[in-house]
């Protein structure tokens, strides 16, 4: 009886966190795939400033998504790809984005002392673009692993 308790809990606690984990990474695979259709029609001679994951302490996540989230608009891009950077800032600004990227307190995300995105070094359009994907990549598995964690959390 006890081994058919804990696999229904599993299986609820598995569940109920692809609910909340799948329209987050759906967004961010979204966003994902706008940056590469436009990386392959931008004007690469584009410079612009753009973190690093070299550069990034763990709470500042929201602050370097919100650098990039400025400068797409500054890529430069075919006019029938303009669409694609609407929908990359849209995307980003949507709450359960926001929201999400940073597990943080603020007195954390104080004390890390997070770059401005001016102080970040100018890197062509073509970096930019990675350095982006790779920090959406990094908030895509932060976020999956946290729903993971605390469904073995709960069942422990």
């Amino acid at each position: 009886m006890k081994a058919s308790v804990c696999f229904v809990f599993a299986v609820v606690c598995w569940i109920a966190a692809q609910a909340e984990v799948s329209p987050m990474i759906l967004t961010l695979s979204k966003v994902m795939n706008e940056l590469n259709n436009i990386s392959k029609e931008m004007n690469k001679s584009t410079t612009l400033k753009s973190p690093t994951i070299n550069d990034l302490e763990d709470c500042c996540v929201k602050s370097a998504l919100g650098c990039f989230r400025s400068k797409v608009f500054h890529l430069s891009v075919p006019e029938r790809k303009l669409k694609s950077l609407n929908i990359i800032s849209r995307e980003l600004h949507k709450s359960i984005i926001v929201n999400s990227v940073s597990s943080c307190k603020p007195e954390e995300i104080q004390k890390a002392q997070c770059k401005s995105c001016d102080s970040y070094k100018v890197v062509d359009s073509q970096t930019f673009v990675q350095n982006f994907q790779t920090l959406l990549q990094k908030v895509s598995s932060e976020i999956s692993l946290i729903y993971t964690h605390t469904c073995i959390y709960l069942y422990v």
